[in-house]
């Protein structure tokens, strides 16, 4: 049994433990190779929607169209849910293609987060996903299509500001520019 005592005291020690980590952290040699690039996304309008998605729906069909018609040029997404029939994938950099798989049947939508971004005249969504299964297996990948059942809940927020992908000849992927 954990008393309230016990309770502050742990974390006490866990803040001074996050403070000592934060010195530390200062002492690693990082060079500006490492850093990554950044763009300032809240400098003009922020706007958060709640999209509710219902059975037999495609989730990616649905997500691409929702940005198309709403003009979002981009944005972050995370959600929950429960799906059918997933198509998920892992990128091969020696094939520099995904392999993908069909998680069939029923799926638990553990996690999903994503981003949109504008990819030639259009929305482009890229979403990964973290799917259970009723025996209590996990798995995941980049998301290719899904089939809602009943219900995935999403939250989008979108900003003003465009970010957009273009063909990374290297990788043959649209990445960030």
């Amino acid at each position: 049994m954990v008393t309230r005592r016990g309770l502050l005291a742990s974390a006490a020690l866990s803040l001074a433990g996050c403070a000592v980590g934060a010195v530390e952290a200062q002492e690693i040699d990082t060079s500006r190779a490492d850093l990554p690039r950044v763009e300032i996304l809240t400098d003009t309008e922020v706007r958060t929607y709640l999209l509710v998605f219902h059975a037999g729906q495609e989730l990616m069909k649905g997500l691409v169209g929702f940005a198309r018609e709403h003009g979002v040029v981009t944005g972050h997404l995370t959600g929950i849910g429960a799906l059918s029939d997933a198509v998920v994938g892992c990128f091969d950099p020696e094939t520099k293609t995904y392999l993908r798989r069909r998680a069939e049947g029923q799926q638990e939508l553990l996690s999903l987060t994503g981003n949109v971004a504008r990819y030639g005249n259009g929305p482009m969504c890229h979403v990964h996903v973290a799917l259970g299964r009723g025996d209590g297996q996990a798995g995941g990948g980049h998301l290719f299509e899904a089939t809602v059942r009943p219900t995935v809940e999403l939250v989008l927020t979108t900003y003003a500001k465009a970010v957009r992908r273009q063909l990374d000849p290297a990788w043959g992927l649209p990445l960030l520019t």
